[in-house]
């Protein structure tokens, strides 16, 4: 068993949004290079706290990667391994509800997608324009933790780091061999 916060470097909130930032311009980037009828996909870990990254959470992030690779044909792969957290920018020969439906099925079936964040984008007018659960009508993701919206639970601070770490560490101990 591997204590999976026990490694790694502790990154500032302006870090992380820088590296937010970056993402964002990569996807508009990306944009010219989405055919018709397919998707853009960024796949991050869903990580709380200032260690986002580790030769744990890099060994989950590949393994989520690959289930993709496995289960849709991609067109371009960008992989980025920053101390402030792995993504992955796909783009997937799909459309881009369809595809949204089904990594929603993923992110709540999957254990590794329970600590996954699988966002799909379209393309509309020349922009990248996410695909909502919303959209979809369909509910707010789940909290790793309880039932209850993950947004709620993140807004009201209903767990603690320590109490989110045991649960991330069991989900990948419970699934991952290192």
């Amino acid at each position: 068993m591997v204590d999976v916060f026990s490694e790694g470097y502790k990154k500032t909130a302006e870090e992380i949004k820088s590296a937010q930032q970056s993402a964002l311009e990569e996807e508009n980037y990306l944009i010219d290079e989405i055919p018709e009828n397919c998707s853009l996909v960024n796949i991050t870990m869903r990580i709380p706290g200032q260690i986002k990254n580790n030769r744990y959470i890099s060994r989950v992030f590949n393994l989520v990667v690959e289930r993709f690779r496995q289960k849709y044909k991609i067109i371009k792969e960008v992989l980025w391994d920053l101390s402030t957290g792995p993504q992955a920018f796909l783009i997937i020969e799909k459309d881009p509800g369809i595809l949204k439906q089904e990594t929603i099925e993923y992110e709540a079936s999957d254990p590794l997608g329970l600590i996954s964040d699988v966002n799909v984008f379209a393309v509309e007018d020349d922009q990248v324009s996410p695909i909502t659960r919303k959209e979809l009508g369909l509910p707010d993701r789940k909290c790793i933790i309880d039932d209850k919206s993950a947004k709620e639970c993140k807004k009201d601070q209903n767990h603690s780091l320590a109490e989110m770490y045991q649960k991330i560490d069991k989900i990948i101990n419970d699934n991952v061999e290192f």
